[in-house]
């Protein structure tokens, strides 16, 4: 019975993360008309250049979910009726996906000087399984990783020189 109830639980978190990928896959679809001469393989300088386009809205992403990551629970809770662990966990995704970091520091969103920080910053919310994020189990008070993650989340905010730290979450839109 129990194990009928976890695979019930568990359904709609695969399914998500199944049309998240094909939706990810739809979206990586490149389409730019081909001068003739031209072999039908897209350049390396055509890729960056879909990723560049978009550089600003990757760098609006981060710096929203390092914000967020500063937060301590009471500061949470002030915005928990529009943002949920849920949407920061898929959110920060962002750092997964080399593309987009590197669109970023390509078009000198992010200073070359913190590449390790941001590869540290993975690392440390890596540490939080998607179960954990998908069932909003983590305890902002208590959790040493969230801890971590605070601190790391800071430290970037203020090398990337980002001064407001708040951010008026009612008009945050998940990835």
């Amino acid at each position: 019975m129990m194990v009928i109830l976890y695979l019930l639980i568990l359904f709609p978190v695969f399914l998500k993360k199944y049309l998240d990928y094909q939706d990810s896959q739809r979206n990586r679809v490149y389409h730019a008309p081909l001068e003739p001469d031209h072999s039908h393989e897209y350049s390396h300088h055509d890729r960056n250049l879909y990723y560049d386009q978009k550089s600003q809205d990757y760098f609006d992403l981060v710096v929203r979910c390092l914000i967020f990551c500063t937060y301590d629970d009471k500061k949470f809770n002030y915005v928990a009726d529009c943002l949920s662990l849920t949407d920061i966990g898929s959110d920060l995704c962002i750092f997964s996906d080399r593309e987009e970091i590197e669109s970023l520091f390509r078009n000198k969103f992010i200073s070359e000087s913190l590449r390790l920080k941001i590869e540290d910053f993975k690392k440390v919310t890596d540490e939080v399984d998607e179960e954990e994020w998908f069932f909003e189990s983590l305890d902002l008070s208590n959790d040493e990783r969230w801890k971590k993650i605070n601190i790391a989340a800071e430290d970037l905010l203020t090398e990337m020189n980002i001064k407001e730290r708040d951010f008026d979450f009612a008009l945050y839109v998940p990835r």
